[in-house]
């Protein structure tokens, strides 16, 4: 076993394996992560062939999926419920129509009138 100082306190030094391993992980984890964003960058096109893509603007996940179009089961599901809902509560549905209101105008003497 080997020891050494550091200033005022003494530690054990770590083996040639551990050192080693440890070394070899924070390596490994960057190249890894260089890897994967390899992969993501790289693209097929049968026209083209393989290619590069180095968009360097990132999107957040909420904006892929706002700009994603919908699927036709998600619009037949859709059309399905408002069918359902529209007939179920046909009542509050607008009437065609103009809407008429009554307006009164209200002078200080018919605003304290508690009948009127």
């Amino acid at each position: 076993k080997q020891w050494y100082q550091r200033r005022v306190r003494v530690y054990q030094a770590p083996d040639l394996h551990n050192l080693l391993n440890s070394r070899l992980a924070g390596t490994l984890f960057h190249l890894q992560e260089a890897l994967d964003q390899t992969l993501e960058m790289s693209r097929y096109d049968p026209n083209k062939g393989h290619y590069w893509s180095f968009d360097t603007t990132e999107k957040s996940e909420e904006d892929k999926l706002r700009n994603e179009p919908c699927s036709q089961f998600q619009k037949e599901s859709v059309d399905n419920l408002m069918d359902i809902l529209t007939m179920k509560y046909k009542h509050f549905m607008l009437r065609s129509g103009p809407i008429v209101a009554k307006v009164e105008e209200v002078t200080p003497e018919t605003a304290l009138d508690p009948n009127g």
